[in-house]
């Protein structure tokens, strides 16, 4: 079988690497060339970066209007004002009552411009596939085929899309169960089903992303009637590897909240794609990044790890140093798969 280079991209994001174009592209640029040194001539290689990567260039080009805010509700807020006219006229374009809605809608085409464009851009100079992490967008006129987008509804998802060495997107997928308290006071609306078990090839190799509690076997509570596990449908699919982008809200080594007797590492475990595994006939590589961010009230960490079978044992092939959310825990994850 063709080998394939998996890896995991932790990054450590600040407010600054939002604030432009520039510095979002710097940024990833750095953790790409931490990938370079692990590529191998002729070996095609899967690059994964994590969820909620690209949510918060909705700041960008708006450091000024941000500066001093204490939670990231204010920084909204703020920027909110100064677009006050735009946003309102966005609310009737679009025929919604929901601000933040038209927030994320307003924002969109500035987003996925910087987004894009740094994933396209890096996927060519380094040769690689990228499954670009994630950001709140709605569906695109466009497919996401050009840099320029245009909301085709007021729908907002969690997305995810990848590109191939040539740059090209290959795959978008849209989050199906979103978050209990994080993601369902968004106003986000859910991915369908059917949307979001496409896959792409890399190389004859069957792949797919799964954004985060996609990946998961159960739901958090008891209260999500409408919670569907991904990874058992893909495998069905004959996926072989699955990218699983992520950004923990919780702190890694704390309680659960909706299990206060587990720490949430014990609980990721036992409950997301791991605990799934040892169950597949195709699916034998699941890559799992984790953003690390601390900004304002915001909190994202856990480490980063590449999930395998040996035998018919789910097993953990390689995992980040980690420590917290802070600037040494910056790491790439590389397994050479096959």
């Amino acid at each position: 079988m063709t080998p394939v280079d998996l890896f995991a991209a932790q990054p450590y994001m600040t407010l600054n690497d939002y604030s432009n174009a520039s510095s979002f592209y710097h940024k990833l640029d750095i953790l790409m060339a931490a990938v370079d040194k692990k590529t191998r001539p002729a070996v095609p290689a899967l690059v994964v970066f994590p969820e909620d990567l690209a949510t918060f260039l909705v700041l960008a080009d708006n450091m000024d209007a941000i500066r001093g805010a204490a939670t990231m509700d204010e920084a909204f807020t703020r920027i909110g004002r100064r677009l006050a006219v735009p946003l309102l006229a966005t609310m009737a374009r679009y025929r919604t009552a929901s601000l933040r809605r038209a927030f994320f809608l307003l924002a969109a085409p500035k987003v996925w411009r910087i987004w894009h464009s740094a994933m396209a851009r890096l996927a060519q100079q380094h040769h690689v596939f990228i499954v670009a992490g994630s950001a709140l967008l709605p569906e695109d006129l466009f497919d996401f085929q050009t840099a320029a987008m245009r909301p085709r509804s007021n729908r907002v998802y969690n997305t995810s899309f990848t590109v191939n060495p040539a740059g090209q997107v290959v795959h978008v997928t849209r989050k199906v169960n979103l978050v209990p308290t994080q993601e369902d006071v968004l106003d986000l609306s859910p991915g369908s089903l059917d949307a979001s078990l496409g896959s792409f090839d890399i190389a004859g190799i069957r792949c797919a992303t799964a954004i985060c509690y996609d990946g998961f076997r159960v739901p958090h509570t008891p209260d999500e009637p409408h919670f569907v596990p991904l990874l058992p449908l893909l495998d069905a699919q004959g996926v072989q590897i699955v990218a699983q982008p992520s950004a923990n809200p919780w702190h890694w080594n704390e309680p659960f909240p909706f299990q206060p007797g587990i720490l949430r590492r014990d609980q990721w475990l036992q409950e997301g794609a791991f605990s799934l595994l040892d169950t597949f006939r195709h699916i034998s590589a699941v890559v799992n990044p984790q953003l690390l961010l601390a900004a304002l009230d915001i909190h994202f960490d856990g480490p980063s790890t590449i999930y395998g079978r040996s035998g018919d044992q789910a097993v953990i092939l390689a995992q980040s140093a980690f420590h917290a959310a802070v600037p040494e825990s910056e790491d790439v994850v590389h397994v050479s798969w096959s």
